[in-house]
C-alpha cells in the first residue's frame, strides 16, 4: 500500500534509522542521511516513477519498499529500500516484497534492476545472492558499499 505520509511518517523514520544501522552498523551520520526525507517521499507520490509503500500484515505495520524505475543505467530501475521489521524477518516477506517490486519495474519496461548494500550487511548480501542478484562494482559515493544488479526477464 502506498505510504499515507500524514498517518505514517513516523514509522518512515524508525524503519529508515534501523535500516542505516542494519546496513553501516551505527547511527553515526543517520542525521544527515535522512534530510529533506519527507519531502522526498512526497515529491515521489506524484511522480509516476518512484515508489514508496508500506507492507502490512492486517493492521501491523511491518515495512517498507522504496524504488524507481529509473537509475543510472539504461531500462534499469533502482531499489532503494526493502526493509522488514526484526519480528517478520526471515519469514518470507522480503523475497514477497522483492517479488513485488521485480513485477512492478518489469510492467514499467525494466529489464534489470540495480541497488546498493553495505558490505557489513552479510543477511542482506546472501538473500540477495540468493535471490539472482549479483555483485556488479563498488558504490564510488560509498567506501562500505558495492552494487548489485538482478536481470528481470529471461
Amino acid at each position: 500500500m502506498p505510504i499515507d505520509i500524514d498517518a505514517n511518517f513516523s514509522h518512515c523514520i524508525e524503519f529508515s534509522r534501523d535500516a542505516y544501522f542494519c546496513n553501516v552498523g551505527t547511527y553515526d551520520n543517520y542525521e544527515n542521511d535522512v534530510v529533506a526525507y519527507e519531502d522526498r517521499i512526497r515529491q515521489a507520490a506524484i511522480e509516476n516513477n518512484c515508489y514508496y509503500y508500506h507492507i502490512w500484515c492486517g493492521d501491523e505495520l511491518i515495512g517498507q519498499l522504496e524504488f524507481s524505475t529509473t537509475s543510472d543505467l539504461p531500462e534499469t530501475g533502482y531499489v532503494h529500500l526493502i526493509y522488514v521489521v526484526a519480528k517478520y524477518r526471515g519469514l518470507g516477506v522480503s523475497m514477497l516484497a522483492q517479488g513485488f517490486i521485480i513485477e512492478t519495474l518489469i510492467t514499467k519496461n525494466c529489464v534489470s534492476a540495480i541497488l546498493s548494500v553495505s558490505r557489513l550487511n552479510r543477511r542482506a548480501i546472501k538473500h540477495f545472492k540468493r535471490f539472482g542478484w549479483q555483485y556488479l562494482k563498488p558504490n564510488p559515493k560509498d567506501e562500505v558499499t558495492d552494487f548489485y544488479l538482478c536481470q528481470l526477464r529471461t
